[in-house]
């Protein structure tokens, strides 16, 4: 999978900011009401207000991922990039007329949800899978990707699927998918958890685990800019992704199931999708994981971890 950015890996992890630091995003096109591309004019009417207090500081707060490519993280001019930074700064246009009215918080997957909960947030961006128990803490926004998890290893591994990696150390990152899914479907995997990208990669280099298991569409990146590495496995755990926001505040819920619609409407998810990821083969894999005109996507009934 390649971004548009043209940047590798390394460079990613070397200037990925830690945990919690923020920064304003680069300068960006506001959005006109049709979704299209517009001069910097005044908020976008997406069907429910801006909750008062957003309003009137003016700026969206967001945590987002920032060694997540190409979805989230920083690039070679130290800024943050990626689809969901773009979806960040056309939500500022939406809200204020200004995409550059934005605060950018980078998050990982286990502080997330407690920088919401205790206000350093007003939402979470953050290739956040969709599960019951998470929904019980925080409230979801209408989904806007899709993705499951798969396995990343070296190209001369003989690991071809989940079930092979029975009695062995597996790595993964904190509070992600994957590692709920491996702690309750595979009990005699150990595992050895990293809370950033760049460790857990740098640990399976260093043969300090069988396999990094991870959601695919961070995993087929990785592979697409290391060539000593192949994804591999079944899908499991797949579950869309939604926006976070804090249980009961329906006000902030409502305006972003609102502007996630317009960008539906207008098909703003695939065609920022397509310049984030240039590959016509990889575009293909995720065609129906983005919501377009006139199909959406839905959540499980059920739990999304399922052995």
């Amino acid at each position: 999978m390649r971004s548009r950015f043209g940047m590798v890996v390394g460079a990613v992890m070397a200037l990925a900011l830690a945990a919690g630091c923020s920064s304003s995003g680069g300068s960006h096109p506001a959005a006109g009401s049709d979704g299209s591309t517009a001069a910097v004019g005044g908020p976008v009417d997406v069907g429910a207000p801006l909750p008062a207090e957003v309003e009137s500081r003016g700026k969206l707060t967001v945590g987002v991922k920032c060694d997540y490519p190409p979805f989230g993280y920083i690039d070679e001019s130290s800024k943050n990039a990626g689809f969901e930074i773009d979806i960040a700064h056309r939500m500022a246009s939406y809200a204020f007329g200004d995409p550059d009215a934005l605060t950018l918080t980078c998050v990982t997957g286990s502080n997330r949800v407690s920088f919401l909960t205790s206000k350093r947030i007003d939402l979470i961006e953050a290739t956040m899978n969709y599960t019951p128990e998470r929904a019980r803490t925080i409230d979801f926004s209408t989904p806007y990707f899709a993705s499951g998890v798969k396995l990343l290893v070296p190209k001369n591994s003989p690991i071809t699927s989940f079930r092979q990696l029975a009695g062995k150390s597996v790595i993964s990152t904190s509070g992600a998918t994957a590692s709920l899914w491996l702690t309750r479907c595979m009990k005699d995997v150990k595992q050895t958890l990293f809370t950033q990208t760049s460790q857990a990669l740098s640990a399976l280099n260093q043969n300090r685990g069988a396999a990094f298991a991870q959601d695919d569409t961070l995993l087929l990146d990785l592979a697409a800019k290391n060539p000593g590495l192949k994804v591999v496995g079944d899908a499991k755990a797949d579950s869309p992704w939604g926006m976070g926001v804090r249980k009961g505040d329906t006000r902030m819920l409502a305006w972003v199931n609102g502007a996630l619609a317009h960008m539906q409407k207008s098909d703003y998810f695939w065609s920022e999708f397509r310049k984030t990821v240039t590959d016509p083969s990889v575009q293909r894999q995720f065609a129906t994981y983005v919501p377009r005109p006139g199909r959406g996507l839905a959540y499980p009934s059920g739990s999304t971890v399922q052995c």
